[in-house]
């Protein structure tokens, strides 16, 4: 975007929001809405009023409902590729490769790195 010192950022917010305000929202139609609940998996449309039983009914209901909120296919195959990534990312990260093997104390890094600046420096400072 080019700078222009005519506009500044309120004054295009301001139009965007003026945009906005002007725009109707899209109501849902009364088709669209039993669409949607027509489309909907029955166990949770049709829950009796005795509670959940542990029955072959609540595994069917179960089943729609994972099956309506994935309807993907098979859920272990995304679970498997998650669980092998994090298994990678957890062997890649206790075996750091580009690790040092040994821990140094800050303090001897620090004098190692003013030794090696004042060997390199030696010479050098008497021309200046």
């Amino acid at each position: 975007m080019v700078d222009n010192p005519k506009y500044s950022d309120q004054e295009d917010f301001e139009f965007v929001q003026n945009l906005f305000d002007q725009v109707e929202p899209e109501r849902a139609t009364p088709e669209l809405k039993a669409e949607i609940l027509r489309r909907a998996p029955s166990g949770i449309l049709h829950r009796s009023t005795n509670g959940v039983s542990v029955g072959g009914k609540f595994k069917s209901d179960l089943a729609e409902l994972i099956d309506y909120l994935w309807p993907f296919g098979a859920l272990w195959r995304p679970v498997t590729g998650l669980v092998a990534a994090a298994m990678f990312g957890i062997m890649l990260g206790l075996t750091d490769p580009l690790s040092t093997n040994g821990v140094q104390n800050e303090d001897e890094t620090l004098t190692e790195e003013i030794m090696a600046f004042a060997v390199e420096a030696e010479g050098q400072l008497e021309d200046l």
